[in-house]
């Protein structure tokens, strides 16, 4: 009985001493993702990105079609050849249909071999293209979360909080205030907004 005694006193001691340490702490939250979303720069940054990569993704575009053409209109000139083969095969011999036959299917494999070198130069520059805009991607936004951590920095340091946690990953907390709206408004704005597109008079 002595020792059930002793456990629950000793647990009464740490509760209160833990209630009191929570007591001296200043306890600030932020959702970080939504802090992202309506970054100041956000939009601006997308834009800049958009028009950085256009005019590749336009490019890679316009080579593709290119390539689809020339699968069609290469599909076509074997398709044509036989064609001509099927049609003068009654008037001539099988030495000369032979030798056609085998025409036909060099100009197809050369056709074919040229039509793959084509396409793998053309996945190897797509590759590179989305390396490239992940890694830009990867870049500004952590300019973004940089911009965020130290306007929370700052705030929290000007306001006095010994903990600023992520409102997303807290399960449960005591006298927490949410401040995210507050760092929000304290994030300068360093992008410079794309011009409107005006509509042109009729």
């Amino acid at each position: 009985m002595k020792n059930v005694v002793k456990m629950t006193a000793l647990s009464l001691g740490l509760a209160l001493a833990s209630g009191l340490a929570a007591a001296d702490e200043n306890i600030a939250f932020i959702n970080a993702g939504y802090l992202f979303q309506n970054h100041p720069d956000r939009q601006a940054v997308a834009n800049k990105l958009d028009a950085e990569f256009k005019p590749m993704a336009d490019k890679l575009a316009a080579s593709k079609k290119e390539i689809d053409a020339k699968i069609v209109a290469s599909r076509k000139k074997v398709e044509e050849k036989i064609a001509a083969l099927q049609k003068d095969a009654p008037r001539l011999r099988q030495a000369e249909i032979q030798k056609r036959q085998e025409e036909i299917t060099k100009f197809g494999s050369d056709e074919e071999a040229a039509l793959n070198k084509l396409m793998e130069e053309q996945d190897k520059k797509v590759a590179e293209f989305q390396e490239l805009n992940e890694k830009r991607q990867t870049e500004e936004r952590g300019k973004l979360l940089e911009s965020i951590q130290v306007a929370t920095n700052n705030l929290a340091k000007a306001k006095g909080y010994t903990y600023v946690l992520d409102a997303n990953s807290v399960v449960f907390a005591v006298d927490g205030k949410d401040i995210t709206e507050e760092v929000l408004k304290s994030i300068p704005a360093t992008e410079k907004a794309a011009p409107a597109k005006t509509e042109e008079k009729k």
